[in-house]
């Protein structure tokens, strides 16, 4: 009699039950632990999925998360839709660095830090910490933002290539060269994208924080858009706390809409286009959009570049309507979705749909025209 197998009818039931604990509890399996949760599955009293949540939601995955200070992230629910399976979460595995502490910064697990004074209010509570495995999420993005990335560094070959629209400080430029390493990748290709003249600092520090100045490094003050030019950015005194920005365009009444007050107080920023930042390498094993609120649009314009030089992008939706508009433009362009959750929006009045946004989507997509 062959193993009884997984809900995906791949992996044997006693396979995905260690992985569930090396990925969520960071420890093997102990015996009675392993024969309860596969004798579940092989009952099917559970599925995969609901024993993944019955982990994350267990007495041992909170403490060890409130022991690192995470109590605000063990006390939210972002489990409501997570857009992964549980034995996605075997990717981390193969990552697992050990890092050092450093005093000032937060380590996060792959090696990459950041500086906590360059961080927003709140982010003291990690000083000098290494941060556990990013599940249900960590400081700044889900479990399902990692999937991507990890996925685009385990498919990239001799060399790694990434670039950031929407950087901010660069975490994701920061922890994709830290995972490349990590599979002794050093011929890396970076480039990180924000408009924000105050972040922009913010960025060039953390690039100096994690040594990524020997590599091929390029940092860009500029908005991303459709086409080159300029438009107007909002003046904020105090970048670290101010995120979420976007470009003032002229007559653009959505903009006006979503920046407010904010959009009295500006100056002129560059605009650079997607496209020809994209033509700037012959391909790209990762792309990060975060741009608040016009990646439908962008996307749009550019995907015969994104087709032609991407392997990976890994976009932040702000809307459902943002949800809806990504994913017409990637599936009608013959790219797969692997990972997808959906903005999680309220009811109320706003003057504009981001406004509604709780919690920010995040569509993962891979380019079946690279292996």
């Amino acid at each position: 009699m062959g193993a009884v197998k997984s809900i995906d009818d791949e992996i044997p039931n006693s396979v995905a039950v260690r992985i569930l604990y090396n990925a969520l509890l960071g420890r093997d399996a102990d015996p009675e632990g392993l024969a309860l949760r596969t004798s579940s599955l092989e009952s099917k009293k559970k599925t995969l999925y609901e024993l993944g949540l019955n982990f994350v939601a267990s007495t041992e995955f909170l403490t060890k998360q409130r022991a690192t200070g995470w109590e605000r992230i063990a006390s939210t629910d972002y489990r409501l839709y997570a857009g992964y399976k549980p034995e996605d979460l075997a990717i981390f595995n193969e990552f697992r660095a050990k890092p050092q502490p450093r005093i000032g910064f937060l380590t996060e697990f792959v090696g990459s830090v950041a500086r906590i004074s360059s961080l927003w209010d709140g982010c003291e509570v990690y000083d000098g910490l290494v941060l556990p495995l990013p599940i249900p999420c960590d400081y700044h993005a889900e479990a399902v933002e990692w999937l991507g990335m990890l996925k685009a560094v385990r498919a990239a070959t001799g060399s790694f290539s990434a670039i950031e629209f929407g950087a901010g400080h660069g975490p994701w430029i920061a922890a994709s060269a830290a995972a490349a390493r990590l599979r002794g990748i050093n011929d890396l290709h970076l480039c990180a994208v924000e408009g924000d003249s105050g972040r922009f600092a913010l960025l060039q520090q953390n690039v100096e924080d994690n040594n990524l100045i020997s590599h091929d490094v390029t940092l860009i003050q500029a908005a991303v858009g459709i086409h080159d030019g300029s438009a107007r950015w909002p003046r904020v005194s105090d970048p670290r706390n101010r995120g979420g920005l976007r470009p003032l365009r002229d007559a653009n009444p959505e903009d006006q809409a979503y920046l407010g007050g904010l959009a009295t107080d500006t100056f002129e920023v560059e605009v650079a286009s997607a496209s020809r930042l994209l033509r700037s390498r012959p391909m790209w094993d990762f792309v990060h959009v975060d741009i608040q609120g016009t990646e439908g649009e962008l996307c749009a314009a550019s995907l015969d570049v994104l087709s032609e030089r991407v392997r990976y992008v890994v976009i932040g939706t702000h809307s459902r309507k943002l949800d809806g508009e990504v994913m017409e433009t990637f599936s009608s362009g013959g790219w797969l979705l692997e990972h997808e959750k959906p903005a999680r929006m309220i009811c109320a009045p706003a003057t504009s749909l981001i406004k509604l946004t709780i919690l920010d989507g995040t569509q993962v997509w891979r380019n079946p025209r690279f292996p």
